[in-house]
């Protein structure tokens, strides 16, 4: 029977752990200025809808008005693989939202943009701050218009992921959509409406997607949608959840140089086809172990966290499986792990689990101390 710390023997290759892993559903949340209350159907009949496709593990809302709450943390936003953000009243700063919407994008995360944060006039309601540099796709504060019977015109991809089983589109009697056509460069027209409009975009980035409708069903409002609307929304938020990220938890304990930290090198995200390197740091003898696994409930017989104080480790706790280890060595304070991520498409979604281990003689019994705990998702 092994103990959690036998593992720092084992030398298995990334491609045989991440054979037996599989991808599991995106949690995704609604970060959004839909309406003064939660409990209102500008967002429950979205969420009903999500929830009802059965292809997401959570649909939760954040609400980014002032009553709300504000603008969520990047650290909130970062427990969630998609985000659909829209706006029907004002959110509490616009521009602090924008800046955090793409601090999340550039960790990974994917965004979903819809009517009418993409499209209105009214001052304080489309998405600004440091989103407005090269994080839009349809052009925003151009405007809405709407008519009665509004459907799926032209399919300009029809291959895309986003319109895949989409084979109607029907509107409300207003079925509300953007009035400006233009996208940010490098973005691809996916689909239109049968006025001309802006249905479905993709940005340069995959990670963006913009659909030009009002996303409430018309049982809420007749400017949402009677048929369709859901497997747009599914699909969009599906195929921006694949972006390759790292989301710290857990907390380290103190060695003598202070905690033990583990967070990607800058710029470096577990991405397909890349190397994905760790830094593991305040070191007090430049030396340490990285562990990697497939689970974050159990090591062994262990459900975690587990409290490695039986094994010498005083304060400390387990929080990832550490089925994969790695000895690292590095210069000064900190070391570097690489992890070499296959060029292989179906590894997309696989997550896994990594924990740092300080070599520190004089910490306790066992000369270990540990990180705080990362998930990482593979994606692209």
């Amino acid at each position: 029977m092994r103990t959690p710390l036998v593992p720092f023997a084992i030398a298995l290759a990334l491609p045989a752990v991440l054979a037996v892993a599989q991808p599991p559903l995106p949690r995704v949340a609604l970060c959004a200025a839909a309406s003064s209350s939660i409990t209102a159907c500008q967002w429950t009949t979205v969420q009903s809808a999500l929830v009802a496709t059965n292809r997401f593990a959570a649909v939760d809302i954040i609400d980014v008005t002032a009553a709300g709450g504000g603008t969520p943390a990047l650290a909130t936003l970062l427990q969630y693989d998609a985000l659909m953000c829209w706006t029907n009243t004002t959110p509490a700063n616009n521009v602090t939202w924008g800046n955090v919407l793409a601090d999340y994008v550039d960790a990974g995360g994917g965004v979903v943009v819809t009517v009418f944060a993409n499209s209105s006039l009214t001052a304080g309601r489309n998405i600004d701050g440091r989103w407005q540099m090269g994080y839009e796709v349809i052009l925003d504060r151009t405007g809405s218009t709407s008519s009665a019977g509004g459907s799926l015109g032209t399919v300009a991809v029809p291959t895309h992921p986003v319109m895949a089983g989409v084979v109607l589109f029907a509107a409300g009697s207003l079925g509300s959509r953007p009035v400006g056509t233009a996208l940010e460069v490098g973005s691809t027209l996916i689909a239109s409406w049968n006025t001309g409009h802006v249905l479905v975009a993709e940005g340069a980035n995959p990670r963006r997607v913009d659909l030009g409708f009002y996303p409430p069903t018309a049982t809420c409002t007749q400017s949402g949608w009677v048929f369709g609307g859901d497997l747009l929304m599914a699909n969009a938020l599906v195929h921006v959840a694949n972006g390759g990220r790292f989301v710290p938890y857990g907390a380290g304990c103190a060695g003598s140089n202070g905690v033990p930290t583990l967070a990607p090198a800058p710029g470096s995200r577990p991405a397909i086809g890349t190397s994905f390197v760790l830094e593991l740091g305040n070191l007090p003898v430049g030396v340490g172990l990285v562990g990697t696994g497939l689970s974050d409930s159990m090591s062994g017989p262990w459900t975690l966290p587990l409290d490695l104080t039986m094994f010498g480790l005083t304060g400390c706790m387990l929080y990832a499986d550490p089925l994969v280890t790695v000895f690292v060595v590095g210069a000064g304070t900190t070391a570097t792990s690489t992890l070499a991520i296959p060029n292989d498409p179906t590894l997309q979604g696989l997550r896994l689990f990594t924990q740092g281990f300080s070599l520190d003689p004089p910490a306790n019994a066992a000369g270990l101390t540990v990180s705080n705990a990362g998930r990482l998702q593979i994606g692209v």
